[in-house]
């Protein structure tokens, strides 16, 4: 068990640094542009990983259908979060999307896991730290885009609590296999919003960025690592114990954030990110 914890947080790491990543280059790159370049490095990884391995793929139909739901839910799931990070600021919404953490703690619960005091208390704690992270501050000019912000962000840790459920399903007994199943369903996704993209010249590919797609690999390698070792560690503990362990990534963004960026918030935004936090670390337990 302490293995498959030490993993989920892994994943938490690697997903808080992926953010981080996209929200800063969110701020240089249109989102599309991020959320395609990653997926593509996913849907790259995955193929890579499916051609060396050993024996025939596994072809059942739950194990494809599940795959292929989670791999498109991830696609705007990630452009949520992005854009949100674009509109907001990263330490104000990477706690929102940590409510993903709530989706799977009640699928748990309808399938017979039992949520303890400490759970019932990270709970409490989760929701308010996200309405006090999301509360209104600061100059009102700034009101509109950072509702915005919340809303994306919201709508991400649906999303996310939602994949962390189906990747757990996929294949229980080969998370591996299902990893590179929902990477390929996400790569497949992202070269149809790329065709649309070029079709409708939303990105426009121009000599000398080179380096800025780099960014966009960097993103999609970390996402595809945190994606394995979350389902991994779903499958030897129970997947709301590792999603609540993963969704520490805030974490991790926060961290980046201040060190790098240096990003100072007031006292009840702080106050939120410390109550979900919190929550979070109330319900792993």
């Amino acid at each position: 068990m302490s293995t498959a914890l030490a993993l989920a947080g892994i994943a938490a790491a690697a997903w808080g640094s992926a953010d981080f990543l996209a929200g800063v280059g969110a701020r240089r790159l249109p989102v599309r542009a991020i959320l395609i370049g990653s997926e593509l490095t996913g849907l790259v990884v995955a193929v890579v990983y499916l051609a060396v391995r050993d024996g025939p793929l596994p072809t059942e139909p739950r194990l494809l259908v599940i795959s292929a739901i989670a791999g498109l839910l991830a696609v705007p799931a990630m452009g949520l979060v992005y854009r949100a990070m674009r509109d907001g600021s990263m330490v104000v919404v990477a706690p929102i999307a940590a409510g993903a953490s709530l989706v799977p703690v009640g699928w748990g619960l309808l399938q017979g896991e039992r949520l303890g005091v400490g759970g019932v208390v990270g709970a409490i704690a989760a929701m308010i730290g996200m309405t006090c992270v999301s509360w209104p501050a600061g100059p009102t000019g700034r009101r509109p885009a950072r509702w915005r912000a919340v809303w994306c962000a919201g709508g991400a840790a649906l999303c996310f609590g939602t994949f962390f459920v189906l990747l757990h399903e996929a294949a229980p007994g080969d998370p591996y296999i299902a990893t590179a199943y929902v990477r390929v369903a996400g790569g497949i996704a992202g070269l149809l919003l790329l065709a649309e993209a070029l079709v409708t010249r939303r990105i426009r590919v121009r000599a000398g960025i080179g380096r800025r797609w780099l960014l966009p690999v960097v993103v999609g390698v970390l996402e595809t690592v945190a994606d394995s070792t979350f389902a991994v560690a779903a499958a030897g503990v129970a997947v709301g114990a590792a999603a609540v362990i993963a969704s520490l990534y805030p974490a991790v963004t926060v961290l980046l954030n201040t060190v790098v960026l240096r990003e100072r918030l007031p006292a009840v935004h702080v106050c939120g990110v410390l109550a979900a936090l919190v929550g979070v670390v109330c319900l792993a337990g």
